[in-house]
């Protein structure tokens, strides 16, 4: 437990907490620590949310979750709300639109509709069950022969590097100092404890670090002795040209899914039936097959597996602690994909008269064998601290993240039950159904 003002070692370079990753995760803790009177540091190896939190869909939901991420995605909600009115609309992108799934098949609304409704009522979420004349009602624009949806009107969406630019600027106004372009090479221990980071810029030390680093996390945590069963996989975004604006609603459809932005565009991806991701072999990767093994199982004709920049990456990582923890080459998209998507976003609003694309980009997501993150203290690394693996839907999480992370630290315990995140899960064999994976 830290508390502000605590006893440091090592003067000038000493924090209380030191920060690995500037995507939304790190920027959010280091806020609430900040705002706590805590002495921290964010480190960052390239530019705030370069990585993946600059290319996130956006989606802000609560719908259609693990249950255990229900708790977090509703706290992030109320805390996304409370930022935007802070700060203004126009630096988060938030937009209270709500978030519409589809069921065209019997099998589609039993897995999307029925389902999802069914974990809304546990959790109090305001879901609800539309049938055809109510999605006809809500966008009359939507083609399609629907037979029912699950519509959150309180779900929302924003613009993620925008929203994590904002965070990390509000941390740094209370107090955290950022440290862009800075690779940290190593987590120092010392007596068994962790005791600080050694960078690409010099030590500093710290009784307490945090992963938040994504995918660059196993890397680090293997230092350590600890295994990250993260698969890196990569998914191709596409973002149209503006058309005249008709709707606020966000949706994943069989085939698509989308959100609107202001000025008419939308942002596109692949839908809950859809193409799917890509998935590039990487030393890490063949190491933690294991854990992978069932979803691969269940859906290998949605993958596309390849050997690419990140294993030649990788592979020169072990040969050296400097690349291990430089950022990846930048992924490229899929073309076929990103058009495939459009085509069918086409489809479902013919009035566009077949909207183009304007752009297209891929991120890298920090994929576990269940979909859900690793947030947790290890015990074999007092000090220790790690957030990742969010599995391409954290963007949504982040506020809830960062506050609940905040009071584990300072407090030392989360006011939310974290224990279902928890890495030993994999060990234990307490591995949610691979097929909620995909």
């Amino acid at each position: 437990m830290v508390q502000p003002g605590m006893p440091m070692s090592g003067g000038a370079n000493s924090v209380e907490v030191a920060i690995v990753g500037g995507g939304i995760m790190g920027a959010a803790t280091a806020l609430r620590l900040a705002q706590r009177g805590i002495k921290v540091a964010l480190f960052e190896r390239g530019a705030i949310a370069s990585e993946q939190s600059s290319r996130a869909w956006g989606f802000i939901r609560q719908q259609g979750r693990h249950e255990a991420e229900v708790p977090l995605a509703a706290e992030a909600n109320g805390l996304w709300t409370e930022l935007t009115s802070l700060h203004g609309q126009p630096a988060t992108g938030f937009t209270r639109g709500g978030i519409l799934v589809p069921a065209e098949t019997e099998a589609d609304e039993e897995r999307v509709v029925v389902a999802g409704h069914e974990t809304a009522a546990k959790y109090g979420l305001d879901s609800r069950i539309l049938d055809a004349a109510g999605i006809c009602e809500l966008v009359p624009q939507f083609a399609g022969k629907w037979r029912s949806g699950l519509y959150t009107a309180a779900d929302a969406h924003g613009e993620p590097a925008l929203s994590t630019r904002t965070i990390a600027a509000a941390a740094k106004a209370a107090g955290a100092t950022i440290h862009e372009n800075t690779p940290v090479l190593a987590v120092e221990t010392s007596a068994g404890s962790v005791s600080g980071l050694v960078t690409k810029a010099g030590i500093w030390n710290a009784p307490i670090v945090l992963l938040a680093n994504g995918v660059g996390a196993p890397a680090l945590a293997s230092q350590l002795k600890l295994e990250l069963p993260i698969q890196i996989v990569k998914s191709s975004v596409g973002q149209t040209l503006p058309a005249v604006p008709f709707t606020q609603v966000a949706m994943w459809t069989p085939r698509v899914a989308f959100r609107p932005r202001g000025d008419g565009s939308f942002v596109i991806g692949n839908g809950y039936r859809g193409v799917g991701v890509d998935y590039e072999l990487t030393i890490d990767s063949l190491r933690s097959a294991r854990h992978f093994l069932p979803a691969y199982r269940l859906n290998w004709r949605l993958m596309r597996l390849t050997i690419g920049p990140d294993f030649i990456h990788q592979l020169r990582a072990k040969l050296s602690r400097e690349a291990s923890v430089q950022a990846l080459p930048e992924p490229s998209a899929n073309d076929r994909k990103v058009a495939h998507n459009l085509t069918r976003l086409n489809e479902l609003f013919p009035h566009l008269g077949g909207v183009g694309l304007e752009r297209s980009w891929a991120g890298r997501l920090d994929l576990t064998p269940d979909a859900i993150p690793i947030i947790d203290r290890p015990a074999t690394a007092p000090g220790l601290f790690i957030a990742a693996g969010f599995s391409g839907h954290g963007f949504a999480l982040g506020p809830s993240i960062g506050k609940q992370l905040s009071e584990w630290i300072a407090d030392g315990r989360p006011s939310l039950d974290l224990s279902p995140f928890r890495l030993s899960r994999f060990a234990e064999g307490i591995v949610h159904s691979a097929k909620k994976a995909l």
